[in-house]
């Protein structure tokens, strides 16, 4: 019996409408046997893994074995699931017969006859320009994270040369490099994320709690959310304007003070933040608005398309912010560099 009567051999009980699919895909099919051997591979396969001889040396192998060792476990294990019954899927590198590397989608699925799985069907779409291009993104990603840090730095050891040398106050260059540590900080949770979002318990956490004496000065509580990269920024510049007054005139300032932030979603989509201090001097509401309050009062709420409220009471600061949900979520917010 030729070849193409033995592949069709193989599919004769899934019918020749079956087979005419399988044939016209652009993906490499194969059928594999309840042991695991392989029974069929489509000739769009065959030319995709570059195998000019399947009836003579990958027809009734073993199906793993025509894998890498590095892919080998996920192989084994999506077989194992189809032979259970279930579908399932992997990516895996696996040179083509002439060695060229390829990347490859995998989906496996039970073929059932009366309810017990009599075979499986393996179907691996090339990803290879896929995965290439990914990671040619990653390493421009890794490499602009890294002079983006090197430009903060110099920035920083730039500007505290120069405001030293014109004699500026030491507590205004303290407040200028708490800034750009702030901004640092979002930064560097931004790179984990690859520049899509950052976490807002980390994004409160790198800006507060450098400023706290001991653990007990502060607490932060709500469920973790996700915000882009701008909003992102201007958050962390807010909270640290927040936590340099709470360290000059507020509750990290006393040893018994204690700082308390917050938040949750109300009502679905409007997002509630609040600030609270307790436990040191009497607060007084400041006689003019500095760097700090410009950020809190105006560029958050115009970032956040939400309000901010600022009530300097005598027994400690309150500050509440609220906006609606998405507008953590502005990815069309920040420009990346092209």
């Amino acid at each position: 019996m030729s070849d193409e009567g033995s592949d069709k051999a193989v599919l004769e009980r899934a019918g020749a409408y079956f087979l005419s699919i399988v044939e016209a895909s652009r993906d490499c099919i194969r059928v594999i046997s309840p042991e695991g051997f392989v029974e069929f591979m489509n000739a769009r396969g065959q030319a995709l893994f570059e195998i000019e001889d399947f009836a003579g040396r990958n027809r009734s192998r073993y199906w793993p074995d025509m894998w890498p060792a590095e892919s080998r476990a996920s192989v084994e294990q999506a077989l194992r699931a189809a032979m259970n019954g279930e579908a399932a899927a992997f990516r895996a590198p696996c040179p083509t017969a002439k060695g060229d590397p390829r990347w490859w989608d995998t989906t496996v699925s039970p073929i059932l006859e009366d309810g017990r799985v009599i075979r499986v069907l393996a179907t691996s779409r090339d990803i290879t320009g896929e995965i290439r291009a990914e990671t040619h993104r990653q390493l421009l990603v890794n490499e602009l994270n890294h002079r983006v840090k090197n430009t903060l730095a110099t920035i920083q050891s730039i500007a505290n040369q120069s405001l030293r040398n014109a004699g500026v106050d030491l507590a205004v260059r303290a407040a200028f490099e708490g800034r750009l540590m702030a901004i640092a900080a979002t930064h560097n949770v931004l790179t984990d994320e690859n520049w899509s979002s950052a976490s807002l318990r980390q994004i409160i956490d790198g800006s507060v709690t450098p400023y706290r004496d001991h653990p007990g000065q502060l607490t932060i509580l709500g469920d973790d959310l996700m915000v882009s990269p701008k909003p992102a920024v201007v958050l962390a510049l807010a909270f640290h304007e927040l936590a340099i007054n709470a360290l000059k005139y507020g509750a990290l300032s006393a040893a018994g003070g204690h700082v308390d932030i917050g938040w949750s979603v109300a009502g679905g989509d409007q997002l509630d933040i609040t600030w609270t201090e307790q436990g040191g001097p009497p607060v007084r509401p400041p006689e003019r608005r500095g760097f700090g309050s410009r950020i809190v009062e105006l560029a958050l709420p115009s970032e956040l398309s939400g309000e901010v409220d600022l009530d300097y009471r005598a027994d400690g600061l309150r500050c509440r912010i609220r906006a609606p949900l998405t507008a953590l979520d502005r990815i069309d917010a920040f420009m990346p560099l092209s």
